[in-house]
């Protein structure tokens, strides 16, 4: 009975554990797209509480706070070439290996949709 128990307790903290790094997965790393609309590849940097999105030369093009929490992301931007300050925009996203795609949720950007919407994003190193 002890080592059930002691088994219960120790399925139930990795499954708590895991749970709570979905959500920390996004921070502090660094994720590439293609622009259809740009004819050109940007990558999108995730910090603990804002993103900046750069181009493949490094030369920033929009700025944002960003929020992850569970599997939603939330985006403001606050300033560059293709800042939207529209309001917040809200996206849902998986991680399947090394590959991140964004769902939206709700946007009042339509540009930010447009690109974002269904995108898929390759990791690269941040």
């Amino acid at each position: 009975m002890r080592r059930f128990t002691t088994s219960l307790i120790a399925l139930f903290l990795s499954v708590a554990f895991c749970g709570g790094l979905h959500a920390q997965s996004l921070k502090n790393t660094a994720w590439k797209f293609y622009v259809d609309q740009l004819h050109d590849s940007l990558v999108f940097h995730i910090g603990m509480d804002t993103s900046y999105t750069t181009t493949v030369t490094g030369e920033v093009v929009v700025r944002s706070f960003c929020r992850i929490d569970k599997d939603t992301v939330k985006i403001r931007d606050f300033e560059g070439q293709y800042n939207c300050p529209d309001g917040e925009g809200v996206y849902r996203y998986v991680v399947e290996g090394d590959v991140l795609s964004f769902f939206l949720v709700t946007d009042p950007c339509a540009t930010r949709a447009e690109v974002l919407n269904g995108v898929k994003c390759k990791k690269t190193p941040a």
